[in-house]
């Protein structure tokens, strides 16, 4: 089925305001500190919606689709005991707070203050390999599903030479990303991201209506109840032991990750640095636990539609297509990747199959940009320039910085046009992350917390856990390296997943950090980094006058909460109560009586109703607020005048341009 006008209509005007807002920010971009952290001049909503997408991705939306395809609603549940760990670290600030405090341009800037300058070149050797590899696959996830979704031809001819379409649209995507990141920096990246954050919602919001309407939700219970073989519930999660890699261990490990590498990862750390006060990345947030509300319903109801249309016969003049074009994509991964895509081509109708294919370009150039700006910055900041005795002038710092983001775009293409994947796309991100997530959590958290956490030790975590993410990666990608039977499971892959590669990394780096510092005599200035009292010298801390006991401080409720803060507050805290509740009485309820499958029908039943009711009403409130950050920013880029000395470098253990302490 080609793609209509119309739907390409909404795709070209949604292109038109991103490009204009991208020449509209251009001229805000005046040195370094601009480029890579918008003067630090957002608040919470730009923060909490730019990010939001921009952690997304086409890449995330088609894993989230395998995922929930394959595992049905059990995730939710799981992801449910995530609530109280994602508000803890929201309410108290963890980590993001903290690492705001520093003022540091990127993560490896706050480790040479906290540790040393070769082990912050290290780290950022290691973080930008990381990445490069992570990141290599999105493109071409992204060219993929464009390739099919749109029918486009294998070939097309310029001057009569056959040229590859996938080659084009890799180089295409690549390009714009490439130009949004290069072009207008962090600034240009956090407004077309927020403008491409509340399109989504809005479009989430109408296709979700569709679906909900579309489908006779008792013929989808029933078929999942009827097709799913034992221990592959996709409705009872107490029943999921036989799917070896979506089970309950893959997301009890998520959930401990989440608090490990919270704040760990780079390539959304620009939104982090962006922030008006430390306070303001706090609420940005708490504000994220609401901001994904209706995106996180939608992956979940896609999949699971498109499962009852591939195993329901009533449907099988459309999964049938489906099926014979799938028949032409080589590879069983890639298969998989495109069959709810393939799915949903079949079933939208024009103009819904234009917001779709639009959604799907917001949130690939919104990760683009992001990812490519970030991994591009680190090479600069953290690889080059701590090498050099003398600072970069400003016009030149960001020339190298656009620079290294089209190399960051060369690697791309390059990766994504000759690797084959063969994992499912959320174990290559756990695989590829632990290169350097494995150890980076108690090195971030512990230079960032414990006064007794040394160099040593920050060396010792980050090599033992990213080596054993490395020798990960080799053993599952080669069979060879596996001389025992008992080492390899079904499918030829590794007995161990991706995602249990990693939490070993992360348990025994954690181990190492802690002993080698225990042994030392270490005490660290914590205040002078963090810019705490005589230290705080951008006045960055604002109290409003509100006095917490000692209770609420200790949930992380403290003198710079305003009244309207202290409400949110409030409001995160009784939402995960209940789901707690919810999660632990049905727990206890199932040990003891058992809950059938009638009773976990209801069940979703209920959470869906909520959470779209709840969705429409935070996608209001976000439109709201995010569109008077939008005038606050540009009013504070104009009126705000950056550092030129500001630039990623530290001088005596401080920032380059700032003062010294009273």
């Amino acid at each position: 089925m080609e793609v209509h006008w119309i739907d390409w209509s909404i795709l070209g005007a949604l292109f038109a305001g991103l490009l204009w807002l991208l020449l509209y920010c251009r001229k805000f971009v005046r040195n370094t500190a601009d480029f890579l952290a918008a003067n630090r001049c957002a608040e919470r909503y730009i923060l909490a919606i730019a990010s939001g997408i921009g952690a997304v991705g086409a890449i995330s939306i088609i894993a989230f689709f395998e995922l929930y395809y394959n595992a049905g609603f059990t995730p939710v549940w799981w992801t449910m005991l995530s609530g109280p760990v994602a508000l803890i670290i929201a309410i108290s600030g963890w980590v993001y707070y903290r690492r705001r405090e520093t003022r540091t341009l990127t993560l490896a800037q706050f480790f040479e203050m906290r540790y040393s300058r070769n082990f912050r070149v290290f780290a950022g050797i290691l973080m930008w390999i990381s990445g490069l590899l992570n990141y290599g696959i999105f493109p071409a996830v992204s060219a993929r599903f464009f390739l099919s979704y749109c029918s486009f031809p294998e070939y097309v001819r310029f001057c009569g030479v056959p040229v590859e379409s996938y080659a084009l649209l890799l180089t295409l995507f690549i390009g714009l990303g490439a130009a949004f990141a290069c072009f207008g920096g962090q600034v240009a990246i956090m407004v077309t991201d927020f403008a491409q954050g509340m399109f989504c919602n809005v479009a989430f919001l109408i296709l979700m209506v569709f679906f909900l309407y579309q489908f006779d939700w008792n013929d989808i219970f029933t078929i999942m109840a009827a097709t799913a073989p034992a221990g592959k519930s996709l409705l009872n999660p107490f029943d999921t032991i036989a799917n070896k890699d979506f089970s309950a261990f893959y997301f009890l490990i998520g959930i401990v990750a989440i608090f490990y590498t919270s704040g760990a990862w780079q390539g959304n750390m620009g939104y982090t640095g962006a922030a008006k006060t430390p306070h303001e990345a706090k609420m940005a947030a708490l504000l994220g636990q609401w901001r994904g509300l209706i995106q996180g319903l939608l992956f979940m109801v896609i999949p699971i539609c498109a499962y009852l249309v591939m195993n329901n016969a009533a449907f099988g003049d459309i999964a049938a297509p489906v099926r014979a074009s799938l028949e032409h994509v080589e590879g069983a991964q890639l298969q998989k990747q495109l069959l709810v895509p393939m799915v949903l081509k079949q079933l939208l109708p024009v103009g819904l199959s234009g917001i779709f294919i639009a959604v799907m370009f917001a949130a690939m150039l919104s990760t683009d940009n992001t990812y490519m700006h970030s991994w591009g910055s680190i090479f600069i900041q953290d690889v080059v320039m701590p090498f050099r005795k003398r600072p970069f002038k400003p016009e030149t710092h960001i020339r190298l910085l656009r620079l290294s983001i089209l190399g960051v775009g060369a690697f791309a293409w390059l990766f994504s046009y000759f690797f084959r994947q063969t994992e499912y796309i959320m174990m290559w991100f756990a695989i590829t992350g632990a290169v350097w997530l494995g150890g980076a959590g108690v090195v971030i958290i512990g230079g960032l917390y414990w006064k007794r956490g040394t160099t040593a030790a920050a060396w010792t975590a980050l090599i033992i856990g990213s080596t054993i993410a490395v020798a990960g990666i080799l053993i599952e990608k080669y069979e060879w390296l596996r001389p025992f039977d008992w080492m390899t499971r079904e499918e030829g892959k590794f007995i161990w997943n991706g995602q249990i590669i990693y939490f070993g990394a992360l348990v025994i780096s954690t181990l190492s950090y802690i002993g080698i510092s225990l042994a030392g005599r270490t005490r660290f200035n914590l205040d002078r980094m963090l810019h705490r009292g005589r230290y705080d010298t951008a006045n960055e801390h604002i109290e409003t006058g509100f006095k917490a006991n000692r209770w609420l401080k200790m949930l992380g409720l403290t003198g710079e909460f305003t009244f309207t803060d202290r409400l949110l507050f409030y409001a995160n805290i009784a939402w995960s109560a209940v789901w707690l509740a919810v999660f632990a009485a049905m727990t206890l309820y199932h040990v003891c009586v058992g809950i059938s499958t009638a009773g976990w029908v209801l069940f979703w039943k209920i959470w869906v109703g909520i959470s779209f009711v709840l969705g429409v009403g935070t996608t209001a409130w976000f439109l709201v607020g995010g569109s008077l950050n939008i005038r606050g920013l540009f009013r504070s880029l104009r009126e705000v005048r950056s550092c030129d000395d500001d630039d990623g470098r530290v001088v005596n253990g401080r920032n380059a341009g700032e003062g010294e302490e009273a």
